[in-house]
């Protein structure tokens, strides 16, 4: 449950193209055997940069270039943050189980994503969100400096947050100031990898299924746009969604039915790592190709056989006509070829 309400977070916090962004997720659980009452992940766009838990207590770097690029005091410091922030979230839990009449017991969990984005243009934008049970429960509102909450039991913790004043500007303060200038850090210290890479696309077709594959593979970030259209419409009636590579790309499958009779196909791919749109035609030729090759291999065989029956043919004929008998030969004669026959059997 805590991973789906985290991919959850994930999706809805996601840098648009040509921006980045820098987001702490804490999820904080009531007790329950073999889970981590707390979990602390960082992300640079879409690259985890450090993990903590209750069970191990400390942070520790998810990417070869954090390691490298910030001292011990940068781990000592944030581990101790983070151990703030798990004791924060017990009494959350406690308060919240209580206002939501939920005091019985049960598996319950909070979870706080906070965070920046740097875009292209150099503007810049921030965020505090907080959740209960995988519902939104209360976000800040920057611009206007006000806590917003979509549920009646909410109110509380908003009028509480409100008359706060002090902490409404140290959140404003570091969500316009410490958080870019930190994000702008991880940028660059993550440069080659932050990179966009373009996708390879390709048509697929099994056999003579009438199901034909626009496959995007291999490209970083995960934002990208494919459409698939059979004689110029949309012709869409599966896609896969954005799945991960192994090697820390993206993958996304657009499916259609295949018409072998007059539909013509195409597929369009929009990227950052591409300089344009790029347009893959699909050419139904290249699956008639095998019968074609097959056609021409059997073609050349026959000709090959009627040229040997044509040799032997001519060879006997010739025979013959110059009166040519073989010598007959004994039984008793040279033995080597017995000798050989037995050395080979």
């Amino acid at each position: 449950m805590l991973r789906l309400v985290l991919l959850a977070f994930l999706c809805g916090g996601a840098s648009s193209t040509g921006s980045h962004s820098l987001r702490y997720f804490y999820t904080s659980t009531s007790p329950n055997a073999g889970v981590p009452e707390f979990v602390a992940l960082g992300y640079v766009d879409e690259l985890q940069i450090n993990y903590s838990d209750s069970d191990n207590q400390l942070i520790v770097p998810r990417q070869q270039w954090m390691a490298e690029s910030v001292g011990p005091d940068y781990w000592q410091r944030n581990t101790q943050k983070r151990q703030g922030w798990e004791q924060t979230g017990k009494v959350a839990i406690q308060i919240l189980q209580s206002r939501t009449n939920q005091s019985g017991g049960g598996i319950h969990n909070y979870q706080v994503m906070y965070g920046c984005e740097l875009r292209e243009d150099g503007s810049n934008s921030g965020f505090f969100q907080y959740g209960w049970d995988g519902n939104d429960f209360i976000s800040l509102d920057v611009k206007r400096q006000q806590w917003v909450t979509p549920v009646p039991w909410g109110e509380i913790t908003k009028n509480k947050w409100e008359r706060d004043q002090g902490m409404m500007q140290r959140k404003k303060a570091y969500l316009e100031g410490t958080c870019i200038e930190w994000l702008r850090k991880y940028i660059k210290y993550a440069e080659k990898q932050l990179r966009p890479v373009a996708p390879s696309v390709s048509f697929t077709r099994l056999g003579n299924s009438n199901k034909l594959s626009c496959v995007a593979t291999g490209f970083y970030p995960q934002s990208i746009e494919v459409t698939m259209h059979r004689d110029e419409k949309d012709g869409e009636m599966y896609s896969s969604g954005v799945r991960p590579n192994h090697d820390g790309t993206y993958q996304m499958e657009k499916r259609t039915e295949y018409d072998t009779e007059s539909a013509k196909y195409s597929c369009k791919v929009d990227h950052s790592g591409l300089t344009e749109p790029m347009i893959l035609f699909y050419e139904p030729k290249a699956d008639s190709m095998v019968p074609v090759i097959v056609g021409v291999v059997i073609a050349v065989l026959v000709l090959i056989a009627l040229a040997i029956v044509g040799v032997v043919i001519y060879r006997k004929k010739a025979g013959k006509k110059t009166g040519y008998n073989p010598a007959k030969t004994s039984d008793k004669g040279d033995s080597s070829s017995n000798s050989s026959t037995n050395a080979t059997a």
